[in-house]
Parts: structure tokens; sequence; C-alpha cells
């Protein structure tokens, strides 16, 4: 966020901005654009892209900037981990979010989905949330290769070692989805996103099909 009288006055000024647009009380404000800025790296003097690009998408699709901000909270450390930019992080919780309309929770499901495709059990079991199916990222990695004959790897096609993000591993299962069997469908949701997320990571996949992502 940054130490200095400077980049406080900037980062205080975005919030203050946020707080207007999306008519949230200056603590949520606040929470939402630093918790944005730490994970993704965003320096203050930059900060209000992130204030932009969140009355964009509230203005532009059937979702508010308050909501969104929210999902991007929920979900920003988790898929800044998992490489993905703030770009695509908001893309996935927007669209995803038009058919939900619930963008908080669907960060949320974003989060959680990211753990399950990294095999991180502990923080899974933390929060609370179903661990079924992840005992190792190589039955996982196995498991989506099997039902997808091959199109789907959660690995790096150039290497092996690192691991594709979370937005290339959805975009991947929804450009072989409308090949697979009903039963297969939701046998890979059940993988990715767990048995309580399931109805917001297929609208997180519907979003990539209809190009919404994108």
């Amino acid at each position: 966020v940054g130490n200095t009288r400077s980049d406080s006055a900037n980062w205080a000024k975005t919030s203050s901005i946020y707080a207007n647009i999306s008519e949230v009380d200056d603590e949520t404000a606040v929470s939402n654009i630093v918790s944005a800025m730490k994970s993704f790296n965003i320096q203050a003097k930059d900060s209000i892209q992130i204030v932009d690009q969140l009355n964009i998408l509230g203005n532009k699709y059937a979702t508010s900037s308050k909501d969104i901000g929210e999902g991007l909270k929920n979900s920003a450390s988790v898929m800044a981990l998992a490489g993905n930019s703030i770009q695509e992080t908001e893309a996935m919780i927007t669209g995803g979010a038009e058919i939900t309309q619930d963008a908080g929770e669907l960060g949320n499901a974003l989060k959680i989905s990211t753990l399950r495709l990294r095999g991180m059990k502990g923080e899974l079991e933390e929060l609370g949330e179903d661990v079924e199916n992840i005992e190792s990222i190589s039955k996982i990695q196995t498991h989506l290769q099997n039902i997808t004959k091959g199109k789907v790897n959660i690995f790096d096609n150039l290497d092996p070692t690192k691991f594709k993000t979370t937005f290339e591993i959805f975009k991947d299962i929804a450009s072989v989805y409308d090949s697979l069997s009903e039963i297969d469908q939701n046998d890979i949701l059940e993988t990715v996103a767990g048995k309580d997320q399931i109805n917001n990571i297929a609208a997180v996949i519907e979003s990539f099909k209809s190009g919404q992502v994108d």
C-alpha cells in the first residue's frame, strides 16, 4: 500500500471515490481497495485504476461496482497467488455474477476452486470447505485429463512444474464442456469447485463459453 504520506493520501482519495460511486461506507471502501492493492501489488499512485475498472464493469454489466469490489476482496489474495491478474479476476467475477447475481459469493467460489485446483487441503479445511477428491494434485490432474481426454491440464504446457492460472484452466474447461456428457460435466464441476460451489463455478464456465469473460 505504501508508507509515505503521499501514498496514504493517494489510497485514501481512491477509497473515498470508490465509496461515493459504489455507495458503500468508508470502512468497506478502504477494505476492498486495500485488499486488491496488496494482493495484486498495485502501488498507491496507481490505485485509481482499480476504481476505474470496477466502475466500468458495474456500469456495463448486470452487477454493481460495490458487489464486484466485494467479490474481489473475497478472492484477491488467492487469485493473485495463483497467477491471475486483477483484470482476469474481475472478468470472472463479473461474468459469473451476471448469472448468479451474487458477486461476493462468486469471489468466494473462485477462491475455493483455486485452492482445490492446487490441492491446498489444509487451507480448505480451515475454511470449513469440502475436501473430497483432493487427496493429491496428481490425482486431480489425472482425473481431469481422463474426463476431458487430455484437453484440460492444470499444469503449464511448456513447464509441467508450474500451474496454469485459474483463468487458463477454466477457459480450457469451457472449450470442451459442451462435448462432455451431463455426468462428466457434473463430475468436472464437483472436482474443481466442491459440492457447495458447483452452481457458482458453472456460471463462470458458462460465461467463458458465451465469450462474456473475454
